[in-house]
């Protein structure tokens, strides 16, 4: 079932979590994201390989998979997105789209076309400058699910990815008492830490019976969620914000204010 959220969309609020973002900006925003929307549903692709981009694709509520075709029909997920997540801030500069993207579980998806695009850019610069955080955020996040494959032994390898999925839902408004919604199988699991299904569920077995964290029923529960984070050597650089603002901060660290990123250069005027 797909999250509904009367007010603030899931993108504004995690972009002004991150201090990115202005509360006076998020109306603008959330009226762009309300103009284009369809619900794609499971299974479907948002968008194909090799297809000409037309519209930058926001995630206002779901999950989708992220992959690429490979050569024998075979497809190696490459990243997981969530309700809040931006596809290619740079879509506009391909000629093709490099990877496919498909929904898991019902989808409901905003575009933003070119013109809205530029128009946001001429009339409301500080909102721009607020997406190429999340850009700049988005391609940190990548290089780190790089590094989670080609560093971390299996365990560690599957709670670093949960950890990195858990933030971002949290920043994003979209989690609630140590637990997110989980709607993927464990092939989808495995293909995306590299793994067989049967290391995939042995892993998830030995973090169960850890005690930090289990899947169940649709859902993934963080039984402790600093702990996990201190087992798969998370580390919070890549998501550009206040480290307190994460689920995995000691409670002593909690809560800061995030600090405003916005240049007073791109502050619209008074």
């Amino acid at each position: 079932m797909l999250s509904t959220r009367p007010t603030t969309s899931s993108l504004a609020t995690k972009l002004i979590s991150a201090g990115a973002l202005r509360e006076d900006g998020v109306p603008v925003l959330d009226a762009l994201l309300a103009r284009d929307t369809r619900l794609i549903d499971d299974g479907m692709p948002i968008f194909e390989q090799g297809e000409r981009p037309e519209a930058i694709e926001v995630i206002v509520a779901g999950w989708a998979i992220r992959d690429r075709r490979l050569s024998g029909g075979r497809r190696q997920t490459v990243g997981i997105l969530c309700a809040g997540d931006v596809c290619d801030f740079n879509v506009f500069l391909m000629k093709r789209a490099d990877s496919g993207c498909h929904a898991v579980g019902p989808v409901r998806v905003a575009r933003i076309g070119r013109r809205a695009l530029n128009q946001l850019n001429q009339h409301h610069p500080a909102i721009g400058q607020a997406l190429w955080w999340e850009s700049m955020a988005a391609a940190a996040i990548q290089r780190e699910w790089v590094a989670n494959l080609a560093s971390r032994r299996a365990e560690p390898r599957i709670a670093a990815l949960l950890c990195m999925l858990y933030a971002r839902m949290q920043l994003a408004g979209e989690t609630a008492a140590s637990a997110m919604p989980w709607p993927f199988t464990q092939g989808d699991l495995a293909n995306a830490c590299g793994l067989t299904v049967e290391h995939c569920n042995r892993s998830l077995a030995a973090l169960r019976k850890r005690g930090l964290v289990e899947i169940r029923d649709g859902q993934v529960t963080f039984h402790d969620p600093a702990a996990l984070a201190r087992y798969a050597t998370f580390d919070a650089a890549p998501f550009h914000c206040d480290p307190a603002l994460l689920p995995f901060a000691e409670e002593e660290a909690r809560p800061h204010a995030p600090t405003p990123m916005i240049s007073a250069d791109f502050a619209p005027a008074a």
